[in-house]
């Protein structure tokens, strides 16, 4: 078998409030250093350290750009290849589609390399990122859904790292929440990762399940303490128009643009305007304080506060977030969920503990990502004068022409 005796530490990179690094560290994992630019999420790190997770980290406030590996290694007393692994979640904004999806051309979504390039000055034989279910088709700069996460696995494997790829629902793992997400593992010298498969699903009337039922939003909030009155927010103006009458699991809808397919408009639900159920898991929790609302048994409405949005997320009750309550939301909703990444820990564990992987390796991604390449395509031939312009300016080792 593969490395046995590897103490199993890792460094982690836009920690924000700690998802990552406690979820890493309940599936047996050792967060040395952990690092972010923004001090209420550093605040919220400090806070929790010690009693709930992190006792051996270095906890900093600071610019990944500005950073080396051979400094991080100083700091936490380490040599090159000593730590196997480095976690992180490169700003999603740039590809959200809740964003303008600049990708590239954000600087936001340029730090994907500053993360490859500390991994491996660090010397690490593994790397996981997520970020959001747009960059799996998110376009590059010729224009092509699809070509953006090409560049960066391109730019891995320039560092010697091959790479799979999984879109992972974390209602499929008993979450209580709806939340897709793109996972990315780099890897050399482990066994090839091999994703975990789902244990739970949605459960259809009439049909035998073969697997445990999702976990709805209600089960998760009857494990925390009542809310009080100073976390109500309630609707008012145009908005409390717009919520009269949905009932749950309905929202508000925008009139979006018109497109050669959809002459009525390319609608969505409006930010902040959706009436969730809680027989189901909740929607995606945002980084916005426009989280969605919560119908009452006299037919009012209340938004999701910041402590019901922990718990969706799977904070443990007892966690701290520093800051007011939009820089809360923020927080909560740009973290991994911590029993998620649990989960993913759980497979790198077993990655470093197997055979090194050794097949030929190439960039093929498995079918169900490719045929949601394609439609995306498919869309975007159809519909390409109404979509955003392509960046000019390709970054990274790419090969593509």
């Amino acid at each position: 078998m593969g490395n046995q005796s590897q103490k199993l530490e890792f460094v982690s990179l836009f920690s924000g409030a700690g998802g990552l690094d406690l979820g890493l560290e309940q599936s047996g994992w050792d967060c040395l250093f952990s690092v972010d630019s923004d001090p209420d999420s550093v605040a919220s790190l400090l806070s929790n350290q010690g009693s709930h997770f992190g006792n051996s980290a270095v906890i900093e406030q600071n610019d990944v750009r500005r950073l080396t590996g051979k400094e991080i290694l100083k700091k936490i007393k380490r040599k090159k290849g000593d730590i196997p692994l480095m976690a992180g979640g490169p700003p999603c904004q740039s590809w959200s589609s809740a964003g303008k999806q600049k990708g590239f051309d954000d600087p936001r979504g340029e730090l994907f390399e500053d993360f490859v390039r500390l991994a491996d000055e660090c010397g690490c034989q593994m790397m996981v990122f997520e970020n959001v279910r747009g960059m799996l088709t998110a376009r590059g700069p010729n224009g092509e859904p699809g070509e953006a996460l090409q560049i960066i696995r391109e730019s891995l494997w320039a560092r010697g790292y091959r790479s799979q790829v999984a879109l992972l629902n974390s209602a499929d793992f008993g979450l209580p929440q709806r939340r897709v997400r793109l996972i990315i593992i780099g890897y050399r010298d482990t066994a090839k990762p091999e994703f975990p498969s789902p244990t739970h699903e949605k459960s259809s009337p009439g049909a035998i399940p073969l697997l445990k039922p999702w976990r709805s939003l209600a089960k998760a909030l009857e494990k925390i303490e009542p809310i009080k009155d100073e976390e109500i927010i309630r609707p008012s103006g145009r908005m409390a128009e717009r919520l009269e009458g949905l009932q749950p699991g309905q929202g508000a809808k925008s009139s979006g643009k018109k497109e050669s397919t959809r002459p009525g408009g390319h609608w969505g639900y409006l930010q902040g305007g959706f009436v969730t159920d809680p027989k189901l898991p909740a929607r995606t929790v945002t980084a916005s304080s426009q989280q969605d609302w919560l119908m009452l048994p006299d037919g009012s409405h209340r938004r999701l506060c910041p402590r019901e949005c922990a718990a969706i997320q799977t904070f443990p009750p007892h966690w701290k977030f520093y800051g007011k309550s939009a820089s809360q939301y923020r927080q909560i909703g740009n973290a991994v969920p911590p029993q998620f990444a649990k989960i993913l820990g759980q497979t790198l564990i077993k990655m470093l503990q197997g055979e090194p992987d050794q097949s030929p390796f190439n960039f093929q991604l498995p079918d169900r990502l490719n045929s949601a390449i394609a439609y995306t395509k498919k869309e975007h031939s159809r519909n390409g004068a109404s979509r955003k312009k392509a960046i000019k300016v390709p970054i990274g080792n790419s090969s593509l022409k």
